[in-house]
């Protein structure tokens, strides 16, 4: 018990370090350098470098959209579209039982109406599946899910993946 409350606590104090900005940079004999800290003001050329789940000065324009194909499917469709709202992932939401439009893109898109489907970018997964979507969103650009505390006060459990 004292293991994981100072283990959390650890954790706690470092979450400020990790989401810091690094920089890179040359000096002047070649070396490359990165550190947290801004370089020297000799240098004349470096490059911030964001981490994940800070603001790396990139518009968000440069991420791919996300866009998820549901319908009034229930529970599944419900907790898909939740898990992208709790996690801050700004996303297209398209109902294919309220536009027939929207479920022919659908067909298009993947050969079927099968929901919910995620699209980030091209990138597509069929079934809700918070690790799988997760990935997607990192290797897109998208910050990686916190991980948030219960009531008692320790790291609740990941989202479980559906059928």
């Amino acid at each position: 018990m004292n293991r994981t409350a100072v283990f959390l606590l650890a954790l706690a104090c470092a979450a400020p370090v990790v989401a810091a900005d690094f920089y890179r940079w040359v000096d002047e004999k070649g070396g490359v350098h990165y550190s947290d800290l801004p370089p020297p003001p000799s240098i004349k050329s470096m490059k911030r470098i964001g981490m994940s789940g800070s603001d790396t000065g990139e518009p968000a324009k440069a991420r791919p959209p996300v866009v998820l194909y549901s319908s009034n499917c229930g529970a599944t469709c419900d907790q898909a579209a939740d898990y992208l709202r709790q996690r801050g992932v700004p996303f297209t939401l398209k109902n294919v039982d309220k536009d027939k439009l929207q479920a022919a893109e659908l067909k298009k898109r993947t050969g079927a109406f099968e929901v919910p489907v995620l699209f980030v970018g091209e990138s597509m997964q069929r079934g809700y599946s918070p690790s799988v979507w997760d990935k997607m969103l990192e290797v897109a650009g998208y910050a990686a899910p916190t991980v948030k505390e219960d009531q008692t006060g320790t790291a609740a459990a990941p989202p479980q993946d559906q059928p």
